[in-house]
C-alpha cells in the first residue's frame, strides 16, 4: 500500500522544480514525461528526468514516472531512463483498453528482469483520461496484477469530452465509477488536477467524499493541505484494528462473525459488525494508516 494523499507532479524538462522536490512534502514525486510540451524535447527531459529521479528517492521521496503511452511509440524509451530501484511506480498515460495496461506491464518486467529487480517491484498506476478508458476500467483492472491505485485526469476528461464550465456533474460520475471499479478491485485511486481552473476548487473535498486516497497536483503549496485533508481518520483506524483483533479472537474460536462495540475507547458508541467483508475493509483502512505513517517517518 502507498500513501497517495498528495502527488507533486514535476515536469521532466523543469530543473529547479525537481531539484526543489526532494524536499516535497508530497507524499510521492511525478516526474511527467508525457505533457506535450515535452515532445520535440524528449532527450533532454529523460536526462533530467534520469538524473533527478535518484536524488528524489535518495531524499526519501517515492518517485513516480508519469510515462507516454502505448500508443506513442515513446514508452519504451521512457522506461529505459526511468526503471531502477528508485522508482516506486510508473503513471501510464491515455489508457483506454487492456491491452494497454498488459503491454506496459511487459516492457516494465523486462527491465525489472533485465536490472536484476524483484519482479513487480515497480508498480503500475493507469491513468483515466478519456470515454473509453472509463468505461473499460473494469478490464483494464483485470488484465495485469501490477497495479497500485488508478489515476483520474480531470483535464483529460475535460478535452476529451469538451467539457465546459458547468459540468460539474460529469466529473462526479466519472468519480463515482472510479470509486466502484477501483474499490471492487481493491485498489486505492486519486484524482488528477492539472491545471488551475476555477469550476475546480471543489474537486479534492469531493474525491475525498467519494472515497479517493488523495490528489495528484503542481503546486507544492498545496501539498501539505491535501495531505490533511486525505489524512485517514484516526477514530477509523482505531475502530479497525479492533476489528482486526475480534477478528482474530473469533476465528480462532471456530466462528465467522464478530462485533466491536463499546470498548473502542475513540469511538464509545459505535458498534461494528465484524466478518470477512468488513475485515477487508479494515485491514485496507490500517494498511493505509501504516503507510502515511512511514512516509511521516521520512520527512
Amino acid at each position: 500500500m502507498l500513501a497517495l494523499r498528495s502527488l507533486l507532479v514535476v515536469s521532466a524538462l523543469d530543473g529547479p522544480a525537481l531539484a526543489a522536490a526532494a524536499r516535497s512534502a508530497a507524499d510521492a514525486v511525478v516526474i511527467d514525461l508525457a505533457r506535450p510540451a515535452i515532445v520535440g524535447k524528449r532527450e533532454e527531459a529523460r536526462a533530467l528526468a534520469a538524473k533527478h529521479a535518484r536524488a528524489i528517492a535518495k531524499a526519501g521521496r517515492p518517485v513516480f514516472a508519469r510515462v507516454a503511452d502505448t500508443r506513442s511509440h515513446e514508452m519504451e524509451a521512457d522506461l529505459d531512463v526511468m526503471a531502477g530501484a528508485w522508482l516506486t511506480a510508473v503513471v501510464l498515460t491515455g489508457v483506454e483498453v487492456p491491452q494497454d495496461a498488459r503491454d506496459a506491464d511487459v516492457q516494465i518486467r523486462k527491465r525489472e528482469m533485465r536490472l536484476g529487480l524483484t519482479p513487480g517491484g515497480i508498480r503500475l498506476i493507469p491513468e483515466i483520461d478519456s470515454a473509453e478508458g472509463l468505461a473499460a476500467l473494469p478490464r483494464i483492472l483485470d488484465a495485469v496484477d501490477r497495479h497500485a491505485a488508478v489515476a483520474l485526469s480531470a483535464e483529460g476528461l475535460r478535452v476529451d469530452l469538451r467539457l465546459g464550465e458547468r459540468a460539474s456533474v460529469l466529473y462526479d460520475h466519472a468519480m463515482a465509477d472510479v470509486a466502484v471499479h477501483a474499490d471492487t478491485a481493491r485498489l486505492p485511486w486519486v484524482i488528477e488536477l492539472d491545471a488551475h481552473r476555477p469550476e475546480w476548487a471543489a474537486l479534492p473535498a469531493k474525491a475525498h467524499d467519494f472515497g479517493a486516497a488523495g490528489v495528484a497536483l503542481h503546486d507544492e503549496t498545496s501539498a501539505r493541505g491535501m495531505n490533511a485533508l486525505f489524512a485517514p481518520d484516526p477514530t477509523e483506524v482505531a475502530i479497525a484494528r479492533a476489528m482486526l483483533a475480534e477478528w482474530e479472537r473469533v476465528r480462532s474460536a471456530g466462528a465467522w462473525t464478530g462485533v466491536v462495540a463499546g470498548e473502542v475507547i475513540e469511538a464509545p458508541t459505535t458498534d461494528r459488525l465484524v466478518d470477512r467483508r468488513t475485515v477487508r475493509r479494515a485491514r485496507a483502512l490500517v494498511a493505509l494508516a501504516d503507510a502515511v505513517e512511514r512516509r511521516e517517518q521520512l520527512r
